[in-house]
């Protein structure tokens, strides 16, 4: 699927800045700079993008942002062309204002002018309203990411440890860097009056770095922090259907084949009612064998909610992110197994800690009896240190 956003993210820049000149690292007449600040991402971000290696989401989002500068530049032109007509309408009339009474038609040509005038500031404030609104709904970017990432020659102190740390901190150095979701997952969502609503994690983009602060309780070295932006969905199943018999085996406490296949996006039967942005702190230790996640969330908040669902159906949008999934970081999670005993096994793009959870819920009114289980996973993306690493499994 990347290799499609791929191609599409460089035909739109193609489409809006000319051909892509690879020798002299540019669109047309536009670098690389240029694009970047124009696109507001960092120049890291961009040259994932080109060369293809940034997630589904990135290219997802740059391309809408290719998309409404491309707009942008239209309605300039239409902003242009309008400004034409004024001039063209003075000078009719600074003609007209010749030929005939100077008081008939000043009237007249106050009333032109007011006219087109308010039409042009009607339309620009209305496009640039647009433009905001959209820009406010769909561009986000990591909370933190001026201060994991920076230009080499900016005044930046990194969080990620320097070379001469790296031995030191062994195996924690190894899996400082980039994460993402592994996968999506998704989940019923209980405590409300009737079935059909379903949360939906998208994707994450979790920074690791390694911790100091448990030097005193745990070994050194094998302790992380890790700084997760999360975004997700709610979904509404418009017929309600009940979660048992047809998504959830009562018997064996699992999702049906059904449940587990089901993509809300290509279901007419389903819609979304919010997108959902949330900042988790996270703490990872690590084990020869395992490894351990613990973490509580900083805040969440909803976007793009659709106000006509939320009354049709009677969804609570603050009680959902208060008092349901105000729990969902409470979840009980296993140990995950560690693959990576051996630090140096790490791998950018293939390498996945998953851990298995059961998510549970005092207000559980959907007939489970139990927990929710789902998996979530990391995938290491870009990893800050890796060159060998003198720690070896113990």
């Amino acid at each position: 699927m990347s290799e499609e956003f791929h191609r599409g993210f460089i035909e739109k820049l193609e489409e809006l800045y000319g051909p892509w000149e690879k020798s002299t690292s540019r669109f047309g007449e536009a670098s690389y700079g240029k694009i970047s600040k124009d696109l507001c991402i960092s120049p890291s971000q961009f040259s994932k993008l080109i060369y293809g290696s940034a997630t589904d989401g990135m290219y997802v989002r740059s391309i809408r942002n290719i998309e409404r500068l491309a707009e942008e530049q239209a309605s300039q032109t239409k902003l242009q062309d309008l400004d034409t007509l004024i001039d063209l309408e003075r000078a009719k009339n600074r003609n007209l204002l010749a030929l005939k009474s100077r008081t008939k038609f000043k009237a007249v040509l106050f009333s032109i002018l007011g006219v087109l005038i308010g039409s042009l500031i009607t339309y620009q404030y209305a496009k640039r309203t647009e433009i905001r609104s959209t820009e406010k709904s769909h561009t986000f970017t990591h909370p933190l990411l001026p201060f994991f990432e920076q230009d080499f020659g900016a005044d930046f102190d990194s969080p990620f440890l320097n070379e001469s740390e790296v031995q030191e901190y062994c195996p924690c150095s190894a899996f400082e860097g980039e994460w993402s979701l592994n996968h999506s997952f998704k989940l019923p969502l209980p405590g409300s009056r009737a079935p059909g609503l379903y949360y939906i994690a998208k994707n994450c983009d979790l920074r690791m770095k390694c911790s100091k602060i448990d030097e005193q309780f745990v070994k050194k070295g094998s302790s992380l922090a890790g700084y997760e932006y999360l975004v997700s969905e709610i979904w509404i199943d418009t017929r309600q259907t009940p979660l048992i018999p047809r998504y959830f085996d009562a018997t064996t406490k699992s999702y049906t084949t059904e449940f587990d296949t089901l993509i809300f996006e290509n279901n007419l039967q389903f819609r979304k009612v919010a997108t959902l942005h949330a900042f988790n702190v996270n703490k990872f230790y690590i084990y020869p064998d395992s490894i351990v996640r613990k973490a509580e969330i900083t805040g969440r908040f909803a976007t793009d909610v659709d106000e006509q669902l939320t009354q049709v159906y009677n969804i609570d949008i603050k009680h959902i992110l208060e008092n349901v999934l105000g729990n969902l970081i409470k979840t009980d999670c296993e140990s995950a197994p560690n693959p990576f005993c051996n630090p140096n096994d790490l791998k950018e793009k293939e390498s996945v800690i998953s851990f298995d959870c059961l998510y549970t819920i005092q207000a559980e009114n959907l007939g489970i009896g139990g927990g929710y289980p789902y998996t979530k996973g990391f995938r290491l993306e870009k990893q800050n240190y890796s060159d060998n690493l003198m720690c070896r499994c113990e």
